[in-house]
């Protein structure tokens, strides 16, 4: 198992003094990776819990300079309402200034009203994030002096310059984010993961099974958003309770096909969240093995 931290880029607790300290907390206990949300202008009536948020690129490239080795992700970005070709050079450009630490996950959102906002298509968003994701990969693989091509149903390059790449070209990994059975298709067919959000671990061993029955042998990584809310009651997709339950909760999460834990630490302030981090590293972390890999 890996483990994630979901940085608090959003909600009231949102502040650069948190985020740099958040992600220099993760990096000292040895998590993984540290993950920003993404949303850019949701309507009012979406935006009870994500109305204030940094934006998730900007700040990864900020926090890329307040740490040294963490890998830096965003869970999960809304690539159809983002022009492609410039969602790739803010990647490559965060790849290249981390030293290649950059993840990305991608999924096709859920607001109407935010892709209003920002003058983009709902209904065909699947159709668009299958092709954006194809561009990226183009774009972040090829070093052409002739330049690139690409003739898509809803983007176009004719000799184009892309450069510099990232540092890790176009194995720079790419999730696919969602819980629908489209999202785990695509994730199957397009991408280097899985990425559903809260689910119970029913569901989640279902949705892995179908997983690895499109993935055709293809190595794919399996991981989940989790909440982390040690005196809240029972939830589904959180892990609740004594550290001993949350173990026995995360163990199961593991049997089901878990590789890849990416945390919401919910705490009333931010000095709980950070003992919150240090404890699930103590006393929960060092009961569950390892995963290989980068």
């Amino acid at each position: 198992m890996r483990y994630g931290v979901i940085l608090p880029n959003f909600g009231p607790q949102a502040s650069v003094e948190e985020l740099v300290a958040t992600a220099r907390q993760a990096e000292r206990l040895g998590y993984h990776s540290v993950w920003t949300t993404d949303h850019l202008i949701l309507p009012r009536a979406d935006s009870e819990v994500y109305g204030r948020i940094f934006e998730a690129l900007m700040t990864l490239a900020y926090l890329a300079a307040a740490t040294e080795h963490i890998r830096l992700g965003v869970s999960s970005l809304v690539l159809p309402q983002r022009d492609p070709v410039l969602a790739a050079k803010q990647v490559a450009a965060l790849d290249c200034l981390s030293g290649g630490r950059a993840m990305l996950c991608v999924g096709v959102g859920w607001s109407a009203g935010e892709y209003a906002n920002l003058g983009q298509r709902f209904p065909d968003r699947g159709r668009r994030l299958d092709e954006a994701i194809q561009l990226l990969r183009l774009l972040w693989g090829t070093d052409d002096p002739a330049g690139l091509t690409f003739a898509g149903e809803f983007y176009s390059l004719r000799e184009a310059a892309f450069a510099p790449l990232p540092i890790q070209g176009s194995g720079l990994p790419i999730w696919i984010g969602g819980n629908s059975p489209a999202a785990i298709r695509r994730a199957a067919q397009l991408g280097d993961g899985w990425h559903p959000t809260r689910l119970p671990v029913t569901d989640f061993g279902r949705g892995v099974d179908r997983l690895r029955a499109h993935t055709a042998g293809r190595p794919v990584t399996v991981s989940l958003r989790l909440r982390v809310a040690r005196d809240a009651a029972d939830s589904p997709g959180a892990l609740t309770g004594s550290p001993a339950r949350m173990t026995d909760q995360l163990r199961s999460y593991t049997r089901a096909g878990l590789e890849y834990a990416l945390l919401a630490f919910e705490a009333p302030q931010p000095a709980a969240r950070m003992e919150a981090m240090a404890r699930f590293m103590d006393e929960i972390a060092s009961g569950i093995p390892a995963s290989p890999g980068p």
